[in-house]
């Protein structure tokens, strides 16, 4: 490619310095650069240097970070854009760190150390000397100055043409299509305007009697143009715009639909235009841009198509009379319409108006807003003056006005759809390195359903052919089979499992690679969660089946024929495609990657093929494997939307992309009441006084340097100088902090500063400085000093200074409640690292809580509405302990407390300490800290805080409380509907228990569940159905985690398009934080709105989120509390503890919220006799299963697959060895592993994962036991 250049420097580099006084030492360093888009990238390897002994570890890895951005810097100018990522194999975190693209001039190795020295600091333990990294930067140099056809079924430029009635399609077989264009152009212009047909135009234009042809020679040779052999391009065009003096000639390009021009002629005063349409070396005419671009009106000022007339704004468009450039000029005072009340510019202005803009747009006499009369007769809405539009609620609303999540009123889609489901399979046989090969397709399946057959009808003309083989380039064969299937229907759905992993990454590369398509994407790190094309949406069913293909039959009670079968992956290789003979051996099956309870069976089949000797006809079993997954994934997809459909009105995979999506959906559609559930502003409720962490920051730093005492909005409510607010007063000076995005800062937005900002379109960055200005100005008239600090500025006063205790200062309390603050996730740990049974009676119990999170929101109480917010400790202790929200608080832990009561995060977990200065250095010792060193600053819901005060914990300090108004069990609950009806159909789909034998039985379980649940079974559904089950289930485990999403998610964007790029970079709005080069066309981008535009979402409210996470740890800290120093392990609704006949055992029960026995598998009376746990989630033990007459070992850990290779490696004896024998022992584990490229291939990797115990979250006591973090004797 002669638009991308890779340099490998490593062969070239100096030698390190013998003095070896570098931090860094460079292994290897490429470069790359992206013509078309002014993109440069360096990836460096590199590791770092021993410390010196007279150097401090953390300013030698600092010191490395500075040289390395001052060497990559070397080639930038101050405007460049410059993002940086940092990697390692080592970090605990497999993704990259990043930092988000910024000016060159604000870039400096401060930056870099505080995201990346949190990175490297917090792996430090996996971190070595001898450890690679990968820091890539990327540089990009701006440019100065910088009811219509359904959208999407067409698959080329011509065919999209010919269906287009403002395009005229040239045909050819010469190189004269430009020539021929622009002789039918200017035959088009030039049409008599009175006839309905002009015979001269529509001769040139079908080319009859060589009209066409003769006047396309004759203008080449007037205006003196060679026609290139492979046809004509820019400088052609010059030449033939300098000779039609008379007309204006713009192209547009096909791919990017009237938004990027090509070409534009400079004869902006012609009497005529020409416009042309092109693609890849070919000139289509455009006889009107409406229809060529299929939109209701088209600026050519701005080039941008749009549909409403009222709604696009640009400095080409009359703010009046809505006519495209040049805009109106006032002349006299402008002239008054009596119809609309609305003032024009002048008479031209006015005349122009009349018609449809005088019918629609209307000024309000009283308030003087204006009114879109055919908006308020869509939404239904009269006008009211002060009202304001609300886009969450999609109508006009009070100014004081709050949002409620709306009930969802849209109905699934019936008919026009098509579902395809499809599967590849690939070689890997293709070696890149010693430890990595390429995955290459070689066979795609697909199955087709229409709106017609889906239903089970037979002979369906849609899909005469459903199920389809490719074996030809087989990508690339069933992505053009999709894009022509997908024509005669509105929506289609392609649906693999796995496809974000997998599949889609093959299609991904093609559509990249080998078509002109932009697809939408939405990803998560590399995973394809979403893509769309046009009218096709590719989605996983792994999004909706958490669950191997393999168990799908199962889950949804498919025939006993579609069973997954076993096909030796291995084998499938270029030699033995055409291979028949015995099966092939064992090992080409990957057994050592499958499961020991599978593995006896793929055992039972392999032997009975060798015994019948079989006959392995490789092409035959490719194919057939093939087809029956994907068969297994249809009928499994399809008995899932049926189902769906039927019981909650959905379609999940047309409207929605996740299970949690879905379920919300139904939720909303079926359940939610209105008014119910509030939507939390985005800035929250306080709006009145409040000041930015460092806008305080930088009032006590003053206070600190000049000795003073300063009012502010921290302490009190702010100061008014002639009539305006300050951020500070101390007396004799003024002090204005400058947020530099709400100020308009020109240093650090220098771009697009007249741009409309997303929050508020009527202001802009230029209108935000022009207003700070002249605050300022008014200000500084004053009799007062005025001490001004632009954020920018402050922040590189702190790193300059090293202002880290900034960042702790107890002021920083009164900052406004963030409700995200108040969502932790499940409780896990371990109590004891190992235990034994060996009293007599002793054993350790294993029990769970039956279906936790269901059982939390039907009987938890959740909040409803806005809540009322009180600010400061004496307001929030007048309201008692009572109510119910969330609580901003600082608290003091008791000194003794086994089992702390509140979670808070330090060390990038999720902690239950009693001291928050233990907490963070891990300290072992007793706790000798102050009661200010060992108190805990957080947010929590009331339900813990009152809990936590019962088990000792002393309230020092209320900031700010949210009190709400809840909606309890007893009063009908928030969820308690949508709850019982999943647990009525999971009951009724799981069968009579075994128990009931006789109608009494039955008769009286249906009474007992009624009693205890409130909900009444129906025995005429009672009866085993697989699939309906499985669907309960997920409806019921899969609800609520919606509320809790982060609203301003990454998003990931395809862009071809150098101008669009450009303006995402510079726009005010976004912060872009990864480039990524496809290929010399197409970059990826990762980018995100800033912090201070990000929008809220109408399907959140994570104060929900937080209550049932609170409910879930409350629910198992009442066993916890209960077992004491009994507990062994915990993991958010289960527990093993040990017991014996004189302590306290836990009570077991079937219905929801009571604990079940996990042991009950294993046998009646079943125990386990030996526990041990490397830390959180890595645990084992061996129990002794009555039911097998033995003991079973079972070992669980924390991001490793225990396959049968694995656990012959890592299991119960060797986890005990690492936990209980000699210290910081380490297990090296190799593992193949699927990997996505930069490149966008997929390879298997053979890596080596190193294993360690992790250590339990709290402090060593004796040799097994473990105390939390603080502890000590009250003694103290």
């Amino acid at each position: 490619m002669d638009q991308i250049e890779t340099v490998s420097s490593a062969e070239n580099m100096d030698p390190i310095k013998t003095e070896n006084m570098d931090p860094i030492k460079t292994v290897s360093s490429a470069e790359t650069y992206v013509k078309r888009f002014r993109l440069y990238g360096t990836m460096t390897t590199f590791k770092f240097n021993p410390v010196p002994d007279n150097v401090s570890e953390i300013d030698w890895l600092r010191s490395g970070f500075s040289k390395l951005v001052e060497d990559m810097k070397a080639e930038a100018s101050e405007g460049d854009q410059i993002g940086f990522t940092l990697r390692s194999l080592n970090f605990k975190n497999k993704e990259p760190g990043y930092v988000a693209f910024r000016p060159a001039s604000e870039v400096d190795g401060d930056i870099l150390w505080q995201i990346f020295g949190g990175i490297v600091q917090s792996n430090a333990d996996s971190i070595k000397s001898t450890d690679m990294f990968q820091i890539e930067c990327t540089r990009v140099n701006l440019p100065v100055g910088s009811g219509r056809s359904r959208p999407g079924i067409f698959n080329n430029f011509n065919e999209e043409c010919k269906t287009r009635p403002g395009v005229v399609t040239i045909k050819n077989t010469d190189n004269l299509c430009l020539a021929r264009a622009l002789v039918v152009g200017k035959a088009h212009a030039k049409k008599n305007p009175n006839l309905k047909v002009d015979p001269l135009y529509k001769a040139i234009r079908q080319d009859r009697a060589k009209r066409q042809t003769n006047r396309a020679v004759k203008l080449i040779s007037k205006a003196q143009v060679q026609m290139p052999a492979e046809g004509a391009g820019i400088p052609e065009l010059e030449k033939f715009q300098a000779h039609l003096k008379k007309y204006k000639i713009t192209v547009y390009n096909y791919d990017r639909k009237g938004r990027e021009v090509y070409f534009s002629g400079g004869n902006s005063d012609a009497p005529h235009k020409i416009n042309l349409l092109f693609n890849k070396g070919h000139y289509n005419v455009i006889t009107s841009l409406t229809s060529a671009f299929a939109c209701g009106y088209y600026c050519e000022a701005c080039h941008t198509p749009y549909d409403h007339k009222f709604h696009h704004r640009c400095e080409n468009i009359c703010s009046a009379c809505h006519t495209v450039s040049p805009p109106c000029r006032e002349e006299h005072g402008g002239v008054a319409c009596l119809e609309c009340k609305r003032k024009f510019k002048n008479q031209i202005c006015f005349k122009a108006h009349q018609g449809e803009t005088c019918k629609v747009l209307k000024l309000c006499e009283k308030c003087h807003k204006l009114i879109n009369v055919s908006l308020r007769k869509q939404l239904k809405s009269v006008h009211e003056c002060g009202e304001v539009y609300c886009k969450t609620c999609v109508n006009f609303v009070p100014p004081n006005h709050q949002c409620y999540m709306r009930v969802d009123e849209n109905k699934p889609k019936s008919k026009d759809f098509l579902f395809i489901f499809f599967d590849l399979e690939t070689q890997q046989d293709e070696p890149i390195d010693k430890n990595t090969k390429l995955h290459k397709v070689n066979l795609c399946v697909s199955q087709q359903f229409c709106y017609q057959c889906i239903g089970g009808l037979e002979n369906c003309q849609n899909c005469k052919n459903r199920t389809r083989i490719f074996r030809e380039d087989p990508v690339n064969a069933f992505m053009d089979y999709v894009m022509k299937a997908r024509k005669p229907f509105k929506d289609v759905c392609v649906i693999a499992h796995n496809g974000q992993g997998f599949d889609f990454q093959f299609l991904l590369k093609y559509v990249l690679e080998q078509t002109k398509h932009t697809p939408d994407l939405i990803m998560r790190g590399t995973k394809i969660i979403l893509m769309e094309i046009d009218n096709v949406r590719f989605i996983d069913s792994l999004s909706y089946f958490p669950m191997a293909l393999s168990a799908l039959p199962k889950a949804f009670d498919l025939p006993p024929e579609k069973k997954k079968g076993y096909f030796p992956h291995l084998f499938n290789t270029e030699a033995n495609q055409n291979y028949v003979g015995p099966i092939p051996a064992k090992e080409f099956y990957c057994p050592d990657n499958m499961f020991e309870e599978n593995y006896g069976d793929f055992e039972i089949w392999y032997n009975q093929q060798v015994n019948e000797n079989y006959r392995f006809d490789f092409q035959h079993e490719l194919v057939d494997y093939c087809v029956s997954d994907v068969d297994i994934l249809a009928q499994a997809c399809l008995k899932f939307r049926t189902i769906f459909l039927k019981e909650c009105n959905v379609d999940p995979f047309m409207e929605a992309v996740t299970i949690a999506s879905a379920c919300n959906k139904a939720f909303r559609r079926n359940f939610l009441k209105p008014g119910t559930i509030g939507l939390i502003p985005k800035n929250g409720y306080r709006l009145v006084d409040v000041q930015s962490a460092a806008a305080l920051q930088w009032l006590t730093w003053e206070e600190e340097e000049r000795s003073i005492r300063i009012r502010h909005a921290g302490r009190e409510r702010e100061v008014k100088i002639d009539g305006m607010k300050v951020d500070g007063f101390d007396g004799l000076r003024l002090y204005e902090f400058q947020g530099c995005y709400y100020h308009g800062c020109p240093k650090c937005y220098p771009y697009k500063r007249e741009e409309p900002l997303k929050e508020d379109p009527s202001d802009s960055l230029h209108l935000r400085y022009e207003r700070t200005k002249a605050k300022m100005e008014k200000l500084k008239s004053s009799i007062y000093e005025v001490v001004e600090m632009w954020e920018c500025e402050f922040n590189k006063l702190k790193r300059e200074k090293n202002l880290t205790h900034l960042n702790q200062l107890p002021i920083l309390n009164t900052l406004p409640l963030e409700p995200r603050n108040a969502f932790f996730g499940g409780r896990t740990g371990n109590a004891k690292t190992y235990h034994k049974c060996t009293e007599e009676g002793e054993s350790i119990k294993y029990v769970d809580v039956c279906s936790l999170y269901p059982y939390v929101c039907k009987y938890g109480k959740y909040p409803l509405g806005h809540p009322t917010v009180h600010v400061g400790d004496r307001e929030c202790r007048r309201l008692g302990m009572d109510v119910d929200g969330l609580l901003k608080c600082k608290v003091l832990p008791p000194l003794d407390l086994y089992h702390p009561v509140l979670p808070t995060r330090m060390n990038d977990k999720l902690m239950f300490v009693l001291c928050r200065t233990c907490g963070e250095h891990m300290c072992q010792n007793d706790c000798d800290h102050t009661s200010d060193e060992r108190a805990l600053t957080g947010t929590w819901t009331m339900d813990e805080v009152r809990k936590a005060v019962q088990k000792g914990y002393v309230i020092l300090d209320m900031y700010e409380m949210w009190e709400y108004k809840m909606a309890t069990f007893e009063d009908g609950g928030l969820f308690t509907e949508y709850i019982n009806k999943w647990l009525k159909v999971k009951q009724e789909a799981s069968d009579y228990p075994s128990w009931c034998t006789t109608q009494t039985d039955k008769d009286r379980y249906i009474q007992d569940y009624c009693d205890r649940e409130g909900v009444r079974l129906d025995p005429n559904n009672i009866k085993k159905n697989a699939g309906l089950r499985s669907l309960a289930k997920l409806m019921l485990n899969s609800f609520w985690g919606k509320f809790g999403q982060r609203e301003n998610q990454t998003k990931a964007s395809l862009i071809r398009d150098p101008k669009i790029f450009f303006n995402m970079l510079t726009s005010p709005n976004v912060q872009v934080n990864l480039i990524r080069e496809v290929n010399d066309e197409v970059l990826l981008v990762n980018w995100q709105n800033i912090e201070e535009v990000g929008e809220s979402l109408h399907t959140v409210n994570v104060v929900l989120a937080a209550y049932t996470t609170a409910h879930a740890r409350l629910k198992l800290y009442e066993h916890l509390e209960a077992l004491g120093g009994q507990v062994l392990y915990y993991d958010t609704d289960s527990v093993l503890y040990v017991h014996n006949g004189g302590l306290y055992r836990v009570p077991t029960g079937d219905y929801l919220g009571e604990m079940t026995d996990e042991l009950a598998g294993y046998g009646p009376g079943s125990y386990i006799k030996e526990f041990v746990s490397g830390g959180p989630k890595t645990y084992a033990y061996q129990v002794w299963s009555t039911k097998k007459n033995k003991i079973v070992s079972v070992c669980k850990i924390k991001g490793l697959t225990l396959n049968l290779k694995t656990s012959k490696i890592l299991n119960f004896e060797k986890l005990k060895d690492m936990v209980i024998g000699e210290a910081n022992q380490s297990l090296s584990i190799v593992e193949n592993r699927i990997r996505r490229t930069k490149n966008r291939d997929l390879v298997t990797v053979t890596e080596t994962k190193v294993f360690k115990v992790t250590g339990p979250k709290r402090k060593y006591e004796g040799e097994y036991d473990t105390l939390p973090y603080g502890y000590c004797k009250k003694s103290r």
